[in-house]
C-alpha cells in the first residue's frame, strides 16, 4: 500500500500537466462585404463598431473603449501542394504575411480536439519563434457553435517560398513527423495574394482579461474597390490559460449577441481559410 501511494503521488501531477493549455481565445463573425468599399472603408468600420458598442454594453455591462485605426496593411498568401493539397489533407495551413517588405510565416495545425491539436509538433529552431494554442469560435447561421483548436508557430522569413523545403527549414517538428521531400513544389493557394487591411483599437474589460477587437478586410489587390472577405473578431489571452467563469460568461454573451444581432453580420459567409481554398475550386482536385 505504501508503494502504491508513492506511485499515485508521483503520477497524479503528470496527468494534470498533460492537459493542453489554451492560451488565447478568438471569437469570429463574418460580415457582409456588400457594406464595404475602399472609398468609405473607415466610415463603415466606425459604423460597425458603433453598433458593436451598443451590443457590448448590453451583453457585458461594460463599455467598448477606444478608437478604430488602420493597424496593419499587408499581403497574405497561403501555400500548399497544387492538385493534391497535401497540407490541407494533413490538417495544416501554411501562411505568409508580408508587411513593410518583411516576411513572416506561420504553420498551423487545426483540429476540433484540443489534445490532438496540442500533440502536433510545431517546434522551430528559430530564436524568434512564437507558438500558441488558440481556440477559434464561430457560430453558424442556425446558431450552432463551432470550435477549432489551432496550434501554430510563426517565425520571421527570408526565404522565397516555392518548395516544402521552405517549411522544413523553419519547422523541424513538421519535417521530422511527415518527412515530405524538400523538392515538393508549393504554390499560392488558388493563385491568390490577398491585400489585407486590419482595423484595431477597440477593447472591452471582461474582468481578469481584456478582449481586443479587430476588423479584417481582404481585397484581391491594392486597386480593388470591394473586399472579398470581411471579418469581425475579438480575442483575449492568458499564457497560463487561466480564464475565469466571469470572463468566459461575458465573452459568450457578447459573442452570441454580436452573431445574432449585428446588422452587418453574415453567418452564411465562408471563413478566410475556406474562402482561399474555394476561390479556385480546381486548385484541390483530390
Amino acid at each position: 500500500m505504501k508503494h502504491l501511494l508513492i506511485f499515485l503521488t508521483l503520477v497524479a501531477p503528470l496527468k494534470l500537466l498533460a492537459a493542453p493549455t489554451i492560451d488565447s481565445k478568438e471569437y469570429k463573425v463574418m460580415l457582409s462585404t456588400a457594406n464595404f468599399s475602399k472609398s468609405n472603408e473607415h466610415q463603415m468600420v466606425n459604423q460597425v463598431f458603433d453598433e458593436v458598442a451598443e451590443l457590448t454594453l448590453s451583453a457585458t455591462n461594460k463599455p467598448l473603449l477606444g478608437t478604430s485605426y488602420l493597424s496593419k496593411v499587408r499581403q497574405v498568401r497561403f501555400y500548399d501542394v497544387a492538385q493534391v493539397c497535401t497540407l490541407k489533407q494533413l490538417g495544416y495551413v501554411f501562411r505568409e504575411r508580408i508587411e513593410n517588405d518583411s516576411s513572416e510565416v506561420t504553420l498551423k495545425y487545426r483540429h476540433v480536439d484540443s489534445y490532438l491539436s496540442d500533440f502536433e509538433d510545431l517546434s522551430s529552431q528559430h530564436s524568434e519563434a512564437k507558438t500558441k494554442l488558440e481556440a477559434d469560435f464561430s457560430i453558424t447561421n442556425n446558431g450552432v457553435w463551432k470550435v477549432v483548436y489551432g496550434h501554430s508557430t510563426k517565425v520571421p522569413n527570408s526565404r522565397h517560398i516555392n518548395e516544402i523545403k521552405d517549411i522544413n527549414k523553419h519547422f523541424v517538428g513538421f519535417k521530422s513527423a511527415y518527412q515530405i521531400s524538400d523538392s515538393t513544389p508549393l504554390s499560392p493557394v488558388s493563385g491568390l495574394a490577398v491585400f489585407e487591411r486590419v482595423y484595431a483599437g477597440y477593447k472591452v474589460d471582461l474582468g481578469r482579461q481584456e478582449a481586443e477587437f479587430s476588423l479584417t478586410l481582404w481585397y484581391q489587390n491594392e486597386l480593388a474597390e470591394t473586399p472579398l472577405v470581411a471579418e469581425l473578431s475579438f480575442k483575449y489571452a492568458d499564457k497560463q490559460g487561466d480564464f475565469s467563469k466571469t470572463v468566459t460568461q461575458r465573452a459568450v454573451r457578447l459573442f452570441e449577441s454580436i452573431a445574432s444581432q449585428l446588422s452587418y453580420a453574415d453567418n452564411t459567409s465562408m471563413t478566410k481559410t475556406q474562402f482561399i481554398y474555394q476561390y479556385q475550386p480546381s486548385y484541390c482536385t483530390q
